[in-house]
């Protein structure tokens, strides 16, 4: 199961970065410039939580449905993270069922 986590970076002015856990496995989430030319970040409501939102979602459940859900993440989670922070693909995929039963994707 992938762990997504995050830390803020000296300065906590974008580019920060978000690291993937998988079956033991490391690495580095790529950053899907859609909003945020400085990279991922998070605590707010803006363009650097979107791309977060975005790539998480996207790595998590592809790009479809990262598309269709990202806003809602970001206002939903990426908002109210602190300087560290992780979430599980688990508790990714229970927070979409709960949307597919409101019908929010």
């Amino acid at each position: 199961m992938k762990v997504y986590r995050g830390k803020k970076s000296y300065g906590g002015v974008g580019g920060q970065r978000i690291v993937v856990r998988d079956n033991g496995e490391e690495y580095p989430l790529e950053h899907i410039e859609r909003h945020s030319p400085k990279g991922f970040n998070w605590g707010y409501e803006g363009s650097g939580p979107a791309d977060s939102a975005l790539a998480i979602l996207t790595d998590c459940l592809g790009m479809d449905k990262a598309n269709q859900l990202y806003q809602l993440f970001k206002r939903e989670f990426v908002a109210s993270w602190g300087e560290e922070w992780s979430i599980t693909q688990q508790e990714i995929l229970e927070w979409v069922k709960k949307q597919k039963k409101t019908g929010a994707s």
